[in-house]
């Protein structure tokens, strides 16, 4: 079964170091005080993305998009590499891993970052491989980003298990056809309830499975199973 793991807030307990992100890095390195809703407005989006909406801003900025992603993602690198596993996430992913199930990553984080972090956990070599909203070129919020992950690997969306905390990306999955199964976070708690509509398998806790009888049933009818 093909497997793809969104990172923060499902792998990672790596929520707090994404916040006031934005503004603590335009603050600290380009001295400007941005408002607090810029980072509102930067969570959906990719790295690149959040660096073009910045760029448009603060046009004295005298980098790319691409060169603010990156100057964000290296910013938050030292930290990000020392974040703690979500609860069971290492013993879920060996597990899945030792049975049999093939593992991908899909995230708006830079797999330096990613990679870093999950070696650190002795996780990383479990992934065959790490798809990043700006390797792709489109963020969570495009169709067109599963699109691409599918044609990589080479079986069509529905034959794909999405793993999300977050609801605009699950909305995205469930339009291009893949199967979600939605994880609790604690700063999506508010939506839970139309998480809940959305995904085909809803958890609270990553481990939950392996103690369930999720996986045995949606590799019978992926696509097709609803708990």
């Amino acid at each position: 079964m093909n497997i793809i793991f969104d990172v923060d807030g499902v792998l990672l307990d790596s929520m707090s170091v994404w916040e006031n992100c934005a503004n603590r890095y335009l603050k600290k390195v380009h001295g400007i005080d941005a408002p607090p809703e810029l980072d509102r407005q930067c969570a959906t989006m990719s790295l690149v993305e959040a660096g073009t909406y910045i760029k448009e801003l603060y046009p004295q900025i005298m980098m790319s998009p691409e060169e603010l992603a990156e100057d964000v993602a290296e910013f938050i690198r030292e930290a990000y590499w020392k974040v703690p596993e979500k609860p069971g996430m290492r013993k879920t992913i060996r597990t899945l891993y030792e049975r049999g199930d093939t593992l991908f990553l899909a995230t708006a984080s830079e797999e330096q970052n990613v990679k870093g972090a999950l070696k650190n956990l002795g996780v990383w070599d479990c992934f065959e491989a790490i798809y990043t909203c700006t390797e792709i070129g489109y963020s969570k919020n495009y169709t067109e980003y599963y699109d691409e992950i599918a044609k990589r690997i080479g079986v069509p969306c529905r034959e794909l298990i999405m793993v999300e905390d977050s609801l605009h990306s699950m909305k995205t999955a469930k339009k291009a056809g893949l199967t979600v199964i939605g994880v609790y976070e604690e700063r999506s708690k508010e939506q839970k309830d139309e998480i809940r509509k959305v995904c085909d398998v809803y958890l609270e806790k990553l481990e939950d499975v392996l103690f369930q009888n999720i996986l045995s049933v949606l590799r019978c009818a992926p696509g097709d199973a609803r708990f």
